[in-house]
């Protein structure tokens, strides 16, 4: 499977707890979509096989108005190959979401996938992220999404935030689960540097988070949505049969995609990754000289080990021995194989047909977990 992500840069305003680029500057937003669709052609002959997923994300996608989005999607139509294609992802915003460009996205583009980022039903919870929507809104746009037609709705929400308790964590799950959305990707607040959570919490203003709060709601979170038929197919992701994230999953099995527009990071499947330079501007220029702002990171094998054993220990299926054995050296196994062994004594780990897999008692110390089976100088 090969996926295509499309970084979009701007927002309305910045959240408390996101570090990831974007601008609340939106002067440069056409000249900057018209450069994405250059990248698009410069980049044409790095996809080879069919792309099967397509992600917008950001940043807001759902800024973009409607010849923005059309010019996206002609760009790519023109120059990959879209034969096998079977999901088209938009992340937006509850506040953007209207009847009319509900209606313009089902009925005159590919998207087939909506990604809301909720974060919570609560105004005290989204006051305190900054939060460019209300919490009706919330609720309003996925019932507005699923009249004109979309069923593959996925949503975020955050939990162990100062101002979320576990009442109210559990009032936006069952809200979520009311509305009839089949795919929850929840998150636990973290304090990201260069944030304004982070500034606040440096300063005094804002207690540290709290992890014991966060291990609560991430229980209350699986148990919850396990009885009403929601597989945690990823540590973050919840989705009913038929809904799990099809681009998504091409990340976590370490296949190909491409990655377009500034920060936006690219992957070949085997030893190499690039990434475009994070500012719009000089984004911008860089590709009106049809030169591509990239660095280049050629991954070892070491590297290319722990990221195999990252990834595979944050979904339900965990980690397979057999392909462990016939990638990596017998020296990377061996030292694997021994602190994998104190961890299934520690039953941190459990080991069954040939998978290893985290003890769901241990989930929330996953990263942890990782971390111990990391090889390292």
């Amino acid at each position: 499977m090969s996926g295509l992500y499309l970084h979009i840069p701007f927002c309305k305003k910045k959240c408390s707890y996101c570090n990831f680029h974007f601008s609340t500057q939106l002067q440069l937003k056409s000249k900057l979509i018209e450069m994405m669709g250059n990248e698009l052609e410069l980049r044409k002959n790095e996809m080879q096989t069919s792309i099967k997923t397509i992600y917008l994300g950001g940043g807001t996608p759902s800024l973009l108005n409607e010849d923005e989005i059309l010019f996206l999607f002609h760009k790519i139509y023109s120059f990959y190959n879209t034969s096998e294609l079977i999901e088209v992802t938009l992340e937006c915003n509850p506040n953007d979401l209207s009847y009319d460009f509900l209606n313009f996205l089902k009925k005159e583009t590919p998207v087939n996938r909506l990604s809301i980022g909720i974060q919570s039903f609560f105004d005290v919870d989204l006051k305190f992220m900054n939060r460019s929507h209300h919490s009706m809104q919330g609720e309003e746009c996925i019932k507005m999404a699923q009249e004109v037609g979309f069923k593959n709705i996925t949503i975020d929400l955050i939990y162990g935030g100062e101002t979320t308790s576990d009442e109210q964590w559990i009032k936006n799950l069952e809200k979520a689960i009311s509305l009839g959305v089949p795919h929850i990707s929840a998150y636990a607040l973290t304090v990201e540097p260069k944030t304004a959570l982070e500034n606040n919490i440096r300063k005094g203003k804002l207690p540290p988070a709290d992890e014991d709060k966060q291990a609560k709601q991430f229980h209350i979170l699986r148990n919850l949505l396990s009885k009403k038929d929601f597989i945690q197919y990823e540590f973050s992701n919840f989705g009913k049969q038929g809904f799990f994230s099809k681009h998504n999953i091409s990340y976590w099995e370490n296949l190909p995609y491409l990655g377009i527009g500034p920060s936006a990071h690219s992957y070949n499947g085997k030893d190499r990754r690039c990434w475009n330079v994070s500012n719009n501007v000089k984004y911008i220029n860089a590709i009106e000289k049809n030169k591509l702002p990239l660095e280049i990171e050629h991954i070892s094998d070491k590297d290319r080990f722990n990221e195999t054993i990252m990834l595979g220990l944050r979904t339900y299926q965990g980690i397979s021995l057999k392909i462990l054995n016939e990638n990596f050296s017998s020296s990377f196994l061996a030292i694997f194989n021994n602190e994998a062994q104190k961890l299934i004594n520690d039953k941190k780990l459990i080991c069954k047909d040939n998978y290893l897999t985290v003890n769901p008692e241990y989930l929330f110390l996953t990263d942890g977990i990782i971390s111990q089976l990391f090889l390292i100088d």
